[in-house]
């Protein structure tokens, strides 16, 4: 077996919890249930398989479908065959970019308004089962490893970038008119710097040199940039500016 026939740990370990959580349990994600949260994912699976079976066929798709678009048919299925819906979803997804990437290892597409390499979206779904599975279940061994490790990091930063991640924060209060340099640190890890100028947000992991603004552990730094809190919060600690580390946590206020 390879490693592209083995299901990745953050998968697995979302099933488990969708599994053996109840269906109507409310979840940190503001309006979703276990339930809605399992639609999500396979919703994110099968529209990652129709663009990438569609570049494969030499038609590729312009633009991708709504959450409102994808989700619906899977909300109403009833919890068995939602979870077998994200078993396959996920299998089948990684098959795909597999058979891609046998041939063309630097295929990109579009998608959600950007270029995507296709050998990201592995690592973009393994992001969204080990958030959303922190979203039922919170903070616990395995959120802690799960979240901890540094390819989540650089995955969030390089494929998804400043524009989702920090679009929520500078429509709402961030945007303060004022230009941003911070650095969010975490020991053993590189440190995020977070700019604001005149061209927008900006994130980079680089080298850590000087103060940091904010210091925290890599499981809680990860939740902070997708606009989640830690239990319990004081994971995260201002050292540098007062006012700009309260501003790096308004600027990630979700994707």
């Amino acid at each position: 077996m390879t490693a592209a026939d083995e299901r990745p740990i953050e998968a697995e370990a979302f099933l488990t919890a969708l599994q053996d959580q109840s269906p109507g349990a409310l979840t940190a994600c503001e309006g979703w249930t276990v339930h809605d949260l399992g639609a999500h994912l396979a919703g994110a699976f099968e529209e990652v398989i129709r663009h990438v079976r569609a570049y494969q066929a030499g038609s590729p798709l312009t633009s991708t479908r709504t959450f409102e678009e994808r989700e619906p048919e899977f909300r109403a299925l009833p919890p068995a065959r939602l979870l077998r819906a994200v078993e396959r979803g996920e299998q089948d997804m990684r098959s795909s970019v597999t058979e891609v990437l046998a041939t063309e290892p630097d295929a990109a597409l579009a998608w959600t308004g950007r270029t995507m390499r296709i050998d990201a979206f592995t690592s973009h779904l393994r992001n969204e089962c080990a958030l959303h599975r922190w979203d039922m279940l919170g903070d616990d061994e395995t959120s802690w490893r799960l979240l901890s490790r540094p390819k989540l990091l650089e995955h969030s930063i390089g494929a998804v970038g400043a524009g989702p991640l920090c679009g929520r924060g500078m429509a709402r209060d961030a945007a303060e008119g004022r230009a941003l340099s911070a650095r969010v640190r975490s020991d053993g890890q590189q440190d995020l710097l977070v700019t604001v100028d005149g061209n927008g947000p900006s994130l980079t992991l680089t080298e850590p040199g000087g103060e940091p603004t904010v210091v925290g552990d890599p499981a809680a730094r990860l939740l902070m940039l997708w606009g989640r809190t830690p239990a319990p919060a004081v994971r995260l600690r201002t050292v540098g500016d007062h006012d700009d580390a309260i501003r790096v946590r308004r600027l990630f206020s979700g994707y």
